[in-house]
């Protein structure tokens, strides 16, 4: 197309010795004379040669749009892939609520419990339920008996492993009995169906349960119900640097800072887990890698307008 009105807009300059259809014999002259220099400058290797490169110029180009186009429905289906993971694989298949409903639900009424571990033994305490028709509904006990406290288990300081050196942990009253989980375990007639978190993100409540994924750059936040025997504290604000990367992934240089910020009231607490900012790395295979730049862990009094509910289910043999 370049071509073409190179071409004409050529022509058109020459065509302006052309004008008017009454001519004088001069006129007429002048005309032949144009015309020549016309075929003259049309058929010159200098013109052939330039036409040809303009041509060169746009085919280059049109490819290299047409590869661009390529590669970003390449990269759109690779990372729509990725999203399809966090929904559905081998293990789980993910639904997320509406209204506080879960869509579809086919378990049957089924409790909602926080699972913790008191030394070894894991227990269930049940702090909801799941309605038949997928309703979720909360029913907090007003007190709860654990033996558990950041003084007596330092091992389970946070639900979390983002803290690199956990002298960066300050506390008040360190021995009041806590008991938290990200993951409600979700249980019908002493049978695991799955699990449910909440946030804002399919990706963020699930990274946020995994070692391996807990580094992770999606952006959003993840909730979770922690209960406190009596007020107090844990607070840190950890900085650190140095390189990372993934598996097929290029290494990079990058700063994070993790922030705890939570002042336990005694009762029941809304906590929000929340990774800000992000590195990119380039992955081999195209797919999006992220790492976070910050974790920011603080204590909110209600729930966001945009949180969700996100049950994972596990197959049942």
């Amino acid at each position: 197309m370049k071509t073409k009105s190179c071409i004409a807009l050529f022509l058109l300059v020459l065509g302006m010795f052309y004008v008017e259809a009454q001519q004088t014999p001069e006129q007429k002259k002048m005309m032949e004379k144009a015309k020549r220099l016309q075929d003259s400058m049309m058929n010159s290797p200098l013109f052939k040669s330039m036409i040809q490169q303009i041509e060169e110029s746009n085919s280059k180009q049109e490819a290299e749009e047409k590869k661009r186009k390529t590669e970003e429905k390449k990269t759109l289906q690779k990372n729509t892939n990725q999203d399809d993971w966090y929904w559905k694989n081998g293990m789980e298949t993910t639904t997320v609520s509406k209204n506080n409903k879960l869509p579809n639900w086919e378990g049957g009424a089924a409790d909602i419990s926080l699972k913790y571990r008191d030394g070894r033994k894991p227990n269930y305490l049940k702090i909801g339920t799941i309605l038949a028709d997928g309703n979720i509904i909360f029913n907090f006990p007003k007190d709860v008996e654990t033996s558990l406290s950041f003084k007596k288990t330092p091992a389970f300081y946070t639900p979390f492993f983002d803290i690199r050196e956990m002298s960066s942990l300050q506390f008040t009253n360190a021995d009041v009995g806590y008991t938290s989980s990200t993951g409600l375990a979700i249980i019908r007639d002493g049978q695991l169906l799955g699990n449910l978190t909440i946030g804002n993100s399919v990706r963020v409540t699930k990274n946020l349960l995994y070692q391996g994924l807990l580094d992770s750059g999606d952006e959003g936040y993840l909730l979770y119900w922690a209960y406190a025997a009596d007020n107090f504290s844990l607070n840190a604000d950890e900085n650190w640097e140095g390189n990372v990367q993934r598996q097929g992934s290029n290494t990079i240089e990058v700063k994070t800072n993790v922030n705890y910020n939570l002042n336990f009231k005694k009762g029941w607490n809304l906590v929000k887990a929340e990774v800000i900012g992000n590195y990119k790395l380039y992955n081999e295979r195209g797919y999006e890698i992220t790492w976070f730049k910050n974790h920011k862990h603080s204590i909110i009094s209600s729930m966001p307008n945009d949180a969700r509910y996100f049950f994972r289910s596990i197959p049942q043999y």
